[in-house]
């Protein structure tokens, strides 16, 4: 049993070590995304047009031919699979917690890079991709949750960050890792490496990670919760804030809230979770629909077109990116709590917008050597950058600080569909886009962006400093006021209830 400090609240804490380390641990699924977003775009090359021969080696053929419309298939496979992941999600986070998903998501990881690592035809490695999307998916979801609901409200905007950290560092050392080893048969580790790294990160999540203590309480296991709660605030009080939890899923079973499915959000059962979710899902298509999947699955052979055909520069502008992504959100993650969710969302679509309009005009502008590349150059490093402070980072924390506990799962599933959806979407369409538009393909960015800038200047709440279980209670309260006066019989007894309620959520919100 952990001594109790009463002089030391843990509503109070900033990011005791326990929890940094948990939150860490599950956040090292990003890096396993990133990896697996950007691994295709190096040795593309080798793999398709098999530059480096055709012989057979230890077995295993050295390149997998194909076309560039069937390569875009197979990375659109990876996105497929985060579909299915994201919606399985739905159930997934109910049967079985949010840590534990992440533990599967993890065996969805080791099984796809191994088969794409030692494919010896596209359809096995196109299945490879497929699970490792899955995996993706599941953990894009899962890992958001948990973050959100071990942490400490000073710490969530920070550590919630962390995913898209890991992302983006996943992404610079694929590209590092791309350059010395896109030929054959070396390409094959690039596939194995994320294998190994959810190898190690199951076992820590297995041995050394506790479950959300919210998530317990909702299952009724309240001493595991309490034990949980309190090592993830070490030696501090946690009498208020696990009476805080109590209250709130107490209040859940008094009103004979039921967990949501995705039929409930779509028929508008309550229509401020519908609104919440919409919400949800428009900023997590955001997080791909603005075009930073070409910038980084595709960047190398679009911007070499762009240079007159030089690969060099166009590798050294991809690891630039990729570099810029973890200063951007590191930046995010330092200030995330004086800028705001909203903020960050907004200094990011705008900052895309200008990003897409710069390189238009820096491809459009002359012949094929004459061409305005330090405009492209800064296009494309101030597009990637903007996007990792608010569109990179925002959509993975949002989901927890929108929705009620009871809709989480199948929003939070909803959210990331709509991520995986558009991801496939974009990557697969690219392509044509790419050989229709030519020059001009960033123009359809430049206006998706600039939509995306105006809904989250009029529709988008500022979540900043929430409590998770704030904004359904007053949702709720003001529901019970409005209804109150539908009868003068009833109005006493539900004001009577509102004001009870009322008073409940003051004394939640001063202990916080």
């Amino acid at each position: 049993m952990v001594h109790q400090n009463p002089h030391n609240r843990s509503e109070d804490l900033g990011f005791p070590k326990y929890m940094t380390f948990c939150a860490v641990i599950a956040a090292i699924s990003g890096f396993n995304v990133g990896w697996h977003i950007s691994v295709p775009n190096m040795p593309q090359s080798v793999i398709t047009r098999c530059t480096d021969g055709t012989d057979t080696i230890s077995g295993l053929p050295s390149c997998l031919p194909m076309s560039d419309f069937t390569w875009g298939y197979t990375v659109g496979a990876f996105a497929l699979g985060g579909l299915v992941g994201s919606l399985a999600t739905t159930y997934l986070n109910v049967w079985f917690g949010r840590r534990a998903n992440i533990m599967i998501s993890c065996g969805w990881m080791i099984i796809g890079g191994i088969l794409s690592s030692a494919a010896i035809n596209i359809g096995m490695y196109s299945v490879g991709r497929a699970f490792v999307g899955i995996g993706s998916g599941m953990c894009g979801s899962s890992v958001a949750i948990y973050v959100s609901e071990i942490s400490t409200k000073k710490s969530r905007g920070a550590l919630g960050s962390l995913f898209e950290l890991f992302l983006n560092l996943g992404i610079l050392l694929t590209q590092v890792c791309g350059r010395y080893m896109s030929f054959a048969p070396v390409w094959r580790i690039l596939w194995a490496i994320p294998s190994v790294i959810a190898a190690i990160q199951l076992a820590l999540l297995f041995f050394l990670t506790v479950e959300c203590p919210r998530r317990l309480c909702a299952n009724g296991q309240f001493d595991k919760a309490r034990d949980a709660l309190q090592r993830l605030r070490q030696d501090a009080d946690i009498t208020d804030e696990f009476q805080a939890l109590m209250d709130a899923r107490q209040r859940e079973q008094e009103q004979g809230t039921k967990k949501f499915s995705i039929l409930d959000v779509i028929t508008l059962k309550e229509k401020f979770v519908t609104w919440n979710v919409i919400i949800v899902m428009v900023l997590q298509a955001y997080n791909q629909v603005g075009g930073i999947g070409p910038m980084s699955v595709y960047s190398v052979g679009f911007l070499a077109r762009n240079f007159g055909g030089d690969v060099e520069l166009a590798t050294n502008i991809s690891l630039a990116n990729a570099t810029g992504n973890i200063v951007a959100t590191f930046i995010s993650v330092i200030f995330m709590n004086k800028v705001g969710r909203k903020g960050f969302m907004l200094i990011s679509t705008l900052g895309m917008t200008v990003g897409s309009v710069f390189l238009v005009i820096g491809a459009a502008v002359g012949d094929e050597t004459q061409r305005l590349a330090p405009l492209i150059i800064t296009a494309a490093l101030l597009f990637t950058f903007t996007y990792s402070m608010g569109c990179g980072v925002i959509p993975w924390l949002i989901a927890p600080e929108l929705l009620p506990l009871y809709a989480l799962p199948s929003g939070s599933a909803l959210g990331n569909a709509s991520n995986w959806a558009f991801n496939f979407i974009i990557n697969t369409v690219w392509p044509y886009q790419d050989a229709n538009l030519g020059n001009y393909s960033f123009t359809v960015f430049a206006a998706i962006n600039f939509v995306g800038f105006l809904f989250v200047l009029t529709c988008m709440p500022e979540t900043t400093g929430r409590d998770l279980d704030q904004k359904k209670i007053n949702q709720k309260i003001t529901d019970a006021e409005g209804s109150a006066g539908s009868s003068q019989g009833s109005q006493h007894s539900s004001s009577d209830d509102t004001d009870h309620k009322a008073q409940k959520v003051h004394h939640i919100e001063q202990a916080h």
